[in-house]
């Protein structure tokens, strides 16, 4: 158990530096297709595509954040219950919960395969870009932070209760 646990901490550290860029490089994107909004809406000038760009950038960098959230401990987590409860308790809790949301994210990516078959056969308003991208968002997105759940899931298994 100890050795595949290692295995995805090696992957998931290549993984985690490109997720890292990746979320770097779509803000960047983001920022920029709304700074040049901006601008022409100031100067009267329409920029049709900065919109759906932008949109398209932050729902990639989103999805892909998720994950680096899930690594950091990020995402909201109610804890009053968790400060009564024995450290056993709160151990076994947190796999119930680990496991019900890897549940989820295998079922929302499965979905998500069937939008990108529709995907082949749309194009974006403006762009023209194929949906399939942006579709792709979704499973790409969601097994990486199924990925960072697991190795959560895997070390929480492994350390046992606190205390």
């Amino acid at each position: 158990m100890h050795w595949l646990l290692d295995f995805g901490r090696r992957i998931a550290r290549v993984l985690r530096a490109i997720v890292s860029s990746l979320v770097i490089l779509f803000f960047a994107c983001m920022l920029l297709a709304v700074l040049v909004q901006v601008i022409g809406r100031y100067y009267a000038f329409s920029i049709d595509w900065a919109t759906e760009s932008a949109t398209l950038a932050q729902i990639w960098m989103v999805l892909l954040a998720s994950g680096l959230a899930m690594r950091d401990k990020l995402h909201v987590r109610v804890d009053a219950l968790l400060s009564v409860l024995s450290p056993r308790l709160v151990s076994g809790l947190t796999i119930i919960v680990m496991l019900a949301c890897l549940w989820f994210i295998s079922l929302t990516v499965r979905g998500s395969l069937a939008m990108i078959d529709v995907g082949l056969l749309e194009l974006s308003p403006v762009l023209r870009l194929p949906m399939w991208a942006a579709f792709l968002s979704l499973p790409l997105g969601l097994s990486y932070l199924a990925l960072e759940l697991v190795l959560a899931l895997g070390a929480e298994a492994v350390a046992g209760p606190a205390g």
